[in-house]
C-alpha cells in the first residue's frame, strides 16, 4: 500500500490476502484471478505492483466465492501498520497518536485506501472520518469496511496497545446479519446510513506517548514522506486529466493521437507514459465506460440501448457482450 501510484497501480498486498482467503477455503485460487491480468506467480511476487482495477476485479471475485463473510474487515484486521512501508514507520516513531494521524490525514496517496481521512475531537470523543471515496463506486462499502478495519489495527499496533472503539459509522446500508458480523469483528456497535465513514473512541488515546517514538527519525521520514506524496500525486493528476478527457467524449471516442495533443505529448511519449501506469488508452477507455454504465444502471435506471448510445457502442449487444467482460454480469443482472 506504501506506493499506490496514481490510482492507477498499488502493492499486491490486498490481492494476495484476498487470494490466500479462498485457498483457505478450500477452492481454488485461480477463480479469484479471473478477468483480471493476474496469475498466482504475480501474486507471489511481492514487489509488484498491480493495476488497481485488477484489484478491484479481484476484491468482486472473492465477495462472489465467498458469500456470507465480511472479507474487507478479516484482511483489514490482519494488515499491520508494516504494510505501509516509509508511512507505517513515520506512524509508529511519532510523538503521540495525533501526530501519527495527522501524518495519515497528510500523505492520501501513501494511504491507498480511496479516502480522505480527518480527525475530530469533541466532549472526549475522537473520530477519524473516511469520506471522498475515489475507487469503485460498486466497491465503496468493501472499501469502506476495509479501511476502517486496518485503522483500527494499525492503531493499535502504533499504541503498543489495542484501541478500543467506541463505534464505527459506514455511508451505506448493510443487511442486519451483515451488521452483526461487523460488529462482532471490530467488538463495538455499528451504525450505518451516516453521513460519512468514522471509527469514534476515546480522545485519550490521541495525547499518549508512543512506545517507539523518535523526534528525530519522525522527521527526518516524514520528509521523504512529503517527497513521495507530491510525486505520486503529480502522477495522479496526470492521469485523471487523461481520463477526464475520455469521460468527456465517450459518445465519441477520440483518437489516441487526439487525447496526446490535449496532454501537449506525442501519441508515443503518452503510449509510454501510460505504460509505466501498467496501463493503455483502450484499458482507461473500457474503466471511464465501466464505470460510467454502473451508474447510468444502478442510480439513472437507463436502459441498456440507452447507454450504449451514451458510451459510443454501436447497439446494445456491443455494450452487452463488453459489460459481460467487465464485470462477469449481464447489465441486466447487475441493474437487479
Amino acid at each position: 500500500m506504501s506506493s499506490w501510484r496514481s490510482c492507477s497501480l498499488t502493492s499486491v498486498h490486498h490481492s494476495s490476502r484476498l487470494v490466500a482467503k479462498v485457498e483457505q477455503a478450500g477452492l481454488d485460487p485461480q477463480l479469484a484471478l479471473q478477468r483480471s491480468s493476474l496469475t498466482l506467480e504475480t501474486i507471489n511476487e511481492l514487489s509488484t505492483k498491480v493495476k488497481i482495477t485488477d484489484e478491484y476485479l479481484v476484491f468482486r471475485n472473492v465477495i462472489a466465492l465467498l458469500p456470507g463473510r465480511n472479507i474487507s474487515i478479516e484482511i483489514g484486521l490482519a494488515a499491520r501498520v508494516s504494510v505501509y512501508g516509509l508511512l507505517g514507520y513515520a506512524f509508529l516513531t511519532a510523538p503521540t497518536l495525533r501526530a501519527a494521524l495527522a501524518a495519515a490525514a497528510e500523505f492520501p496517496a501513501l494511504i491507498a485506501n480511496g479516502f480522505n481521512i480527518s480527525l475530530e475531537e469533541s466532549d472526549g470523543i475522537a473520530r477519524l472520518n473516511f469520506s471522498d471515496y475515489t475507487g469503485a463506486v460498486d466497491l465503496k462499502s468493501e472499501y469502506a469496511e476495509l479501511a476502517i478495519a486496518s485503522f483500527k489495527r494499525t492503531c493499535s499496533d502504533i499504541l503498543g496497545e489495542e484501541l478500543q472503539l467506541l463505534s464505527v459509522g459506514f455511508e451505506g446500508k448493510r443487511s442486519d446479519e451483515h451488521g452483526e458480523r461487523c460488529a462482532q469483528q471490530l467488538t463495538c456497535t455499528v451504525l450505518n446510513e451516516q453521513p460519512k465513514n468514522y471509527l469514534r473512541f476515546s480522545a485519550q488515546y490521541l495525547d499518549k506517548a508512543l512506545p517507539l517514538a523518535d523526534p528525530v527519525s519522525h522527521l527526518e521520514i516524514l520528509e521523504i514522506c512529503r517527497r513521495q506524496n507530491r510525486e505520486f500525486a503529480a502522477e495522479r493528476e496526470w492521469l485523471f486529466q487523461v481520463k477526464a478527457i475520455i469521460a468527456e467524449t465517450l459518445q465519441a471516442p477520440l483518437p489516441l493521437e487526439e487525447i496526446a495533443s490535449r496532454m501537449h505529448c506525442s501519441s508515443r511519449t503518452l503510449r509510454r507514459q501510460l505504460g509505466v501506469f501498467k496501463t493503455s488508452y483502450r484499458q482507461l477507455l473500457d474503466d471511464v465506460r465501466f464505470e460510467r454504465a454502473k451508474i447510468m444502471l444502478k442510480e439513472e435506471k437507463l436502459q441498456t440501448d440507452q447507454i450504449a448510445e451514451k458510451l459510443g457502442f454501436c447497439d446494445g449487444a456491443g455494450f452487452r457482450r463488453a459489460f459481460q467482460r467487465w464485470s462477469g454480469q449481464a447489465p441486466g443482472a447487475y441493474k437487479a
